[in-house]
């Protein structure tokens, strides 16, 4: 399928014809929407693949039979938010769908809050979901996203390997330093078959615990200036350590070797990289893996005892023009249901958005799992994208820094300088 791509200029050109539109609807789109209404039929959309069927398949067993609708899934891995802005400038976007980026589609009318509902006639007790998890989908006054699932970023490592290389494993209390030692002490051979003691990543947002962790950031708390942030010196010196990783001291692949071999998980799965930080996701392949045993850490402090953490998260959102806003409400208080919870928290994909269950599920006994609940108490920034409107835009300019600099193209504190004036000009434009 070709990657669909639309402009900023043509979303919002799209979505002023729409919202002018909304206001005098056709007699035969009159009937296109009762005739919705009265089949009672909502689409919603995700960017899963179809390995979660079996898992949204039983959460939605009950809907229809509850509330008497039914709801086509659509899964969509492939050029989602794409898909998902088209459908929402034509008119045509699903009724709830997955989202993330909140001030990218608030700013263009294209959520429904959330707050009316939350308080309404079929009320939904937020104070039950994780409150750093809850806030990413608040923008001023409004709540847009109520938690389907979320994870830190934590640290897998492959016992077998630590054992072998007779190394210690690590723990909660490793440094940096720590880090760079065992990584050159689990990296040997050469060639296809050569074992990497780490595996690094080059795009913004997982390098943004990094950076945190050093006291720097990529953009100002109120969103408006990279300047004195981006260039700053604690953000080059943390994105310079980490891209040594790769280039000086040889402990990672690059992207090129590992995409040849199938990506880090597959790398990790078979034995040819010692450790790399992710999220929760991969556990369910891993622990199907019976010659595979890992173990998890919190990602290493600076030599300051400083660490900050990096937070993903899935949020459920609604279209606002859903034709049955109130129907629509009941599925997104489905999906975020503590039952909903309890089948992703089992699955291994995800994590419960709500304490109550992972207490519930024993998960904080689960050494595998504990590590990212431990993580909670450092996720202390929000994503840097939720301060800005323009965070597709500047997260591209961060990404071509980060690939120039891993390319040995240009050095990053050049690179970091020039690009922070860059996206000066984006943010104030």
């Amino acid at each position: 399928m070709a990657k669909l791509k639309i402009s900023r200029r043509d979303f919002l050109r799209l979505t002023a014809g729409a919202a002018a539109g909304s206001l005098l609807v056709a007699p035969h789109q009159l009937g296109r929407v009762s005739a919705r209404q009265a089949t009672k039929k909502l689409r919603e959309s995700m960017w899963d693949g179809i390995e979660v069927k079996p898992q949204v398949e039983e959460i939605m067993q009950g809907f229809k039979e509850k509330f008497g609708a039914d709801v086509d899934i659509e899964y969509n891995p492939d050029t989602y938010d794409d898909k998902i802005l088209a459908g929402l400038a034509s008119g045509s976007a699903p009724d709830v769908f997955l989202w993330w980026n909140y001030p990218q589609l608030v700013s263009r009318s294209g959520l429904q809050d959330l707050t009316p509902f939350v308080t309404g006639k079929s009320p939904l007790d937020i104070s039950k979901y994780y409150k750093q998890v809850l806030d990413v989908g608040r923008v001023g006054d409004g709540l847009y996203g109520i938690p389907k699932d979320w994870t830190p970023r934590a640290v897998y490592f492959n016992k077998k390997l630590f054992d072998a290389a007779g190394v210690k494993y690590p723990t909660n209390d490793w440094t940096w330093d720590d880090h760079l030692e065992i990584a050159k002490a689990l990296t040997k051979g050469d060639g296809p078959d050569k074992q990497y003691g780490w595996f690094c990543y080059n795009a913004q947002y997982p390098l943004q615990g990094w950076v945190w962790s050093n006291g720097g950031d990529f953009i100002s708390p109120d969103g408006k200036t990279a300047t004195g942030f981006l260039d700053s010196a604690a953000t080059i010196d943390a994105l310079q350590w980490y891209i040594d990783l790769q280039l000086k001291h040889g402990v990672a692949p690059t992207a090129a070797q590992a995409t040849t071999v199938g990506g880090e998980t597959t790398m990790f799965m078979n034995g040819k990289l010692a450790m790399y930080d992710t999220g929760i996701w991969p556990l369910s392949k891993f622990l199907g893996n019976k010659d595979l045993e890992i173990g998890t850490v919190l990602p290493p402090k600076t030599k300051e005892g400083k660490r900050s953490v990096v937070l993903h998260q899935a949020d459920w959102a609604m279209n606002p023009n859903a034709p049955d806003k109130d129907l629509a409400w009941e599925l997104l208080k489905w999906n975020v249901s503590p039952e909903a919870a309890r089948i992703w928290g089992k699955s291994g994909f995800s994590l419960p958005s709500q304490p109550d269950v992972t207490e519930e599920l024993g998960l904080l006994k689960d050494p595998i799992r504990k590590t990212y609940f431990d993580a909670v108490e450092f996720i202390s920034t929000l994503p840097w994208f939720i301060r800005t409107t323009k965070g597709p835009d500047v997260e591209a300019e961060l990404n071509n820094m980060i690939q120039a600099a891993f390319l040995g193209q240009t050095p990053i504190a050049e690179g970091a300088k020039a690009t922070a004036a860059v996206i000066d000009g984006i943010l104030q434009s």
